[in-house]
């Protein structure tokens, strides 16, 4: 029997931590391991648990689920944490990416979608809406400089610049190898050496890492090699 995935629960709302604890008791799965009703308790919970996955809300009293990611990203830099939502605002979950987040997910959104995003989260990937990611570039180019570190001398290659283009348009690992003509295992093996290469150990780190270096234009589609 496979081990359930872990969870911590991080929720000012009462009912909120009540509902998703009912609806992860009927997914073996997944498994809740701790609850926090706010972002003090969260940071706390996972140094004591060390889940496999964080659902964090993002409006809370006391620290903010943003602040308490970033927390939690600075002593467990392998933390997966989603962060969470009732209502759309693009400038609070791009904070949340800024300081480490792997995803977002809309409080509303139906069982399957929370549990295909989660999955998502665990590959690696980035469950997040188009809105949001592209919210994301334009802060990206808008806000911030181009790192002054030449990514050519990064040693990232044309191959690995082309992962790059599909990655800034949302794909999968499974759509980036149909695109590259890869098996999946191989896409894997790209984002493990471009992570190496760019100092980040998420995917989402990675991507950000990329645009600051303009290492991808995240308007165009990339040509293939």
């Amino acid at each position: 029997m496979v081990d359930a995935h872990r969870v911590l629960l991080v929720d000012d709302d009462v009912v909120v931590r009540a509902f998703f604890e009912n609806f992860f008791a009927g997914q073996p799965e997944w498994e809740i391991v701790a609850s926090a009703c706010n972002g003090e308790e969260g940071v706390a919970a996972y140094a004591a648990h060390e889940p496999d996955l964080v659902l964090m809300d993002l409006q809370m009293p006391g620290i903010s689920g943003v602040e308490a990611t970033r927390r939690i990203k600075d002593d467990h830099p392998e933390a997966c944490v989603i962060v969470m939502t009732s209502f759309v605002s693009d400038d609070l979950i791009v904070a949340a990416l800024r300081v480490g987040a792997a995803g977002y997910l809309e409080k509303g959104a139906d069982g399957e979608a929370v549990l295909q995003g989660l999955r998502q989260a665990l590959r690696g990937e980035m469950p997040l809406s188009a809105s949001v990611r592209q919210c994301l570039v334009t802060r990206l180019l808008e806000d911030e400089p181009p790192d002054v570190e030449d990514g050519r001398s990064l040693g990232v290659t044309c191959r690995e610049r082309e992962l790059l283009g599909w990655l800034a348009h949302g794909m999968t690992n499974q759509e980036i190898a149909r695109q590259m003509y890869l098996a999946e295992g191989s896409v894997k093996q790209y984002l493990h050496a471009l992570g190496a290469k760019l100092g980040e150990g998420s995917r989402t780190g990675i991507l950000m890492r990329a645009i600051r270096l303009r290492l991808v234009d995240p308007y165009r589609l990339p040509r293939p090699r």
